[in-house]
């Protein structure tokens, strides 16, 4: 237990998910809604934080060989945690997830307990890579599209937990749009450092300095066009913007990358919760 709580100290801080989880929880609640319906939301708050738990372990997992090379302080490199108890604790998540479906169908309706079962298959496809993972290392940023698309699924399970009837309704899909923007946008300034191992292959080894801020570009462009849709822009904008000027600090002070993690991470928490603050905010 204590090599375990180890993990979750250094890779899986609390406050950090609890916020982001929270955000995700509080949003698909809200969606549609001036109140929280606390059974649905505590049955989305148990899934996403068992998600991003195992998402987390997985990707350790799959970056081990070279976290051993690059990030040998991390606990599955240096031992406190081997890889037969990881594989074992993913498996035993992942049945989790699906008996999780089961009650989420059982306890709120099919529509979310179904997407929930389509989160846990598609992260096992992301888990095993899609059994091409040799074709899709070559391919780092479809890799990373295709490990963005299960923010659908999860979109869709947040927001029908509580609101069925918006399962072919297009604002579910909107819903989605700015929740992918913003963790890819994240994914993308978190893995800036012009000093990181070769071996990391960062997005600024993979496609430049020029490359980064495109994609950068393109996740703001989907994040902004799902908050115009969503009549979020207000609250939104301003973040997307921010983060697209913060990325001329790789040219201006490459050595500052860590400013422009931080803003993409108060990015991606913004966009968690808008929906939250427009609400409260409308009761004022």
């Amino acid at each position: 237990m204590a090599a375990w709580l180890t993990y979750l100290r250094e890779r899986f801080p609390l406050p950090v998910y609890l916020l982001l989880v929270s955000g995700l929880v509080a949003s698909g609640a809200l969606f549609s809604s001036s109140r929280i319906d606390w059974q649905p939301a505590t049955i989305s708050f148990v899934g996403l934080m068992i998600f991003f738990a195992v998402l987390r372990l997985m990707d350790e997992l799959k970056d081990l060989e070279k976290d051993k090379i690059a990030h040998p302080e991390r606990p599955l490199p240096r031992g406190i945690i081997t890889v037969n108890q990881a594989e074992q604790a993913v498996s035993i998540a992942a049945a989790f997830m699906l008996l999780w479906a089961l009650c989420s169908a059982l306890i709120t309706n099919y529509a979310a307990g179904a997407c929930y079962a389509i989160v846990t298959a598609y992260l096992w496809l992301m888990y095993r890579e899609f059994y091409c993972g040799t074709w899709l290392e070559q391919r780092p940023l479809l890799y990373a599209v295709t490990h963005q698309l299960i923010l659908v699924p999860l979109a869709y399970f947040s927001v029908l937990l509580t609101s069925p009837e918006l399962l072919t309704s297009a604002d579910t899909l909107y819903f989605s749009l700015p929740l992918i923007g913003a963790f890819f946008g994240y994914e993308v300034c978190r893995k800036l450092d012009p000093q990181a191992h070769p071996v990391l292959r960062t997005y600024l080894h993979t496609h430049g300095r020029v490359g980064s801020l495109l994609i950068v570009s393109a996740a703001m462009l989907i994040a902004g066009t799902g908050a115009w849709l969503l009549e979020l822009s207000t609250v939104l904008w301003p973040f997307e913007i921010a983060l697209l000027l913060s990325m001329t600090l790789i040219w201006l002070r490459p050595d500052a990358f860590k400013i422009t993690e931080g803003v993409a991470g108060l990015c991606l928490i913004a966009h968690l919760w808008a929906i939250p603050v427009k609400v409260l905010w409308s009761s004022l």
